[in-house]
């Protein structure tokens, strides 16, 4: 039982006050958590948005690229550029 009075302790009324400052005090720390949670979802926020400003105009600044470290790397192919405008839809192998 878990009701069950211990050591013969007798049952005492909460007073009308009591159950006033308990409400009190439990809409305080409700409300004091919905600030900081608030506050820390808006600089989220915030800065998500930073960020994506931040991409959005950095892909459209022109990429400045070394020609000499185009030039000694092997793997690039620049001279690739697709002869007949006919045969784009045919892959090939």
């Amino acid at each position: 039982m878990i009701f069950r009075q211990i050591g013969g302790q007798t049952a005492k009324r909460m007073t009308f006050w009591n159950k006033v400052s308990l409400v009190l005090w439990i809409g305080a720390t409700l409300a004091l958590l919905s600030f900081f949670t608030f506050t820390l979802f808006v600089i989220a926020l915030v800065v998500g948005i930073v960020i994506f400003t931040l991409r959005f105009f950095q892909q459209n600044r022109p990429q400045t690229t070394n020609n000499k470290s185009r030039k000694n790397n092997p793997f690039t192919n620049q001279n690739y550029q697709s002869e007949s405008n006919k045969d784009d839809d045919i892959i090939d192998i």
